[in-house]
């Protein structure tokens, strides 16, 4: 689906859980679970029908975020009947992975050029424990030194942008802002994806 092709000014400023699943060509139960877990910012009505009101600059949020981390928004296994898996459209893009190469070099700009399990901790909000099984599993690449795990700087930022810590589950406050605050970034430097979307308006 192309969100460019969605004449947003004949869209409401609030619409209902099936205007969402139609504008966003997703299934119902797949608007139920976008809109239960608080993916998409709604207000519940407690009403028997059209009981949910969604603000359409969170559904065009979501579309947008949507294309950049696709798996983010997959239910979890067992929601759906017959272990339908959510599908999306497409991978993230190598010039969006390039960009989030870029985000994460800025955000740790102000950092070394090697850090300890500690720093990345402290920066991230996982604990130690996770992220020494990170670098022991090979997630991470990094170096023990006195019997700590040293991690280049490149290295941890190529981490942050793979599939495998995009798609942690329960992701830190530090995680959840970082993925938030990405699409926002990019405006800012008015750097487009490959197909002209994600510059400054």
């Amino acid at each position: 689906m192309k969100e460019n092709a969605i004449n947003w000014d004949a869209v409401p400023d609030v619409i209902t859980k099936d205007q969402l699943y139609r504008i966003c060509h997703i299934s119902k139960s797949t608007a139920l679970y976008l809109l239960q877990s608080g993916k998409i910012p709604c207000e519940y009505t407690g009403r028997k029908t059209r009981c949910y009101k969604i603000k359409k600059e969170d559904v065009i949020a979501y579309l947008e975020n949507r294309k950049v981390f696709p798996e983010s928004y997959s239910a979890p296994a067992g929601w759906y009947k017959g272990d339908y898996t959510v599908q999306m459209e497409e991978p993230v893009p190598p010039i969006v992975r390039e960009h989030l190469r870029l985000y994460y070099t800025d955000l740790l700009s102000g950092y070394p050029d090697v850090l300890t399990t500690q720093t990345v901790s402290k920066i991230t909000g996982y604990g130690k424990t996770a992220i020494n099984n990170w670098c022991n599993q090979g997630h991470i690449k990094s170096f023990r030194k006195n019997n700590v795990n040293h991690i280049p700087k490149v290295y941890l930022v190529e981490f942050f942008c793979s599939t495998y810590f995009r798609t942690i589950t329960r992701k830190s406050p530090w995680h959840i802002r970082t993925l938030q605050g990405f699409s926002s970034w990019r405006k800012i430097r008015n750097l487009h994806t490959a197909d002209g979307e994600g510059g400054a308006e």
